[in-house]
C-alpha cells in the first residue's frame, strides 16, 4: 500500500502540513461551517442507515458503490445516494468518488 505523502494545509497561510488538503484545525472550521447532518437535510432516516453500515465499513468489509474500490477502516466516508433518486441510497462511498459527482447522473 502506498502512503500519501505530506503536503502544507491549502488555507492560505497556514504552514502546517498534512496528507489531507487541509490540517485538522481548518477541517473542523469547515465542518462547523457546514453545519449538521439535520441541518444539511439528511434526517433520523439518513443517520440510521449510516449508523447501520458503520460497523461493517470500519472493518474494512465494503467496497465503495461508485468506484468498487475496498473503503479501508478508519478513512472518510459518505452514504451515497442514487443520482437520479436521492430517496434511495447507493451504499458507502468513498468521500471523494461521492462529492465528485454532485450534479452528475450516474452512467
Amino acid at each position: 500500500m502506498t502512503r500519501a505523502r505530506m503536503r502544507v494545509c491549502s488555507e492560505p497561510g497556514c504552514p502546517n502540513t498534512q496528507r489531507e488538503h487541509r490540517c485538522l484545525e481548518h477541517r473542523r472550521q469547515v465542518e462547523q461551517a457546514r453545519g449538521t447532518t439535520a441541518q444539511r437535510g439528511y434526517g433520523s432516516a439518513h443517520q440510521h442507515t449510516r449508523k447501520a453500515w458503520r460497523p461493517a465499513v470500519e472493518a474494512g468489509r465494503v467496497r465503495c458503490a461508485r468506484c468498487r474500490r475496498p473503503i479501508r477502516p478508519g478513512q472518510a466516508w459518505d452514504l451515497g445516494h442514487d443520482d437520479r433518486d436521492r430517496s434511495r441510497y447507493r451504499g458507502p462511498e468513498h468521500v471523494a468518488c461521492n462529492r465528485a459527482t454532485a450534479g452528475r447522473a450516474s452512467l
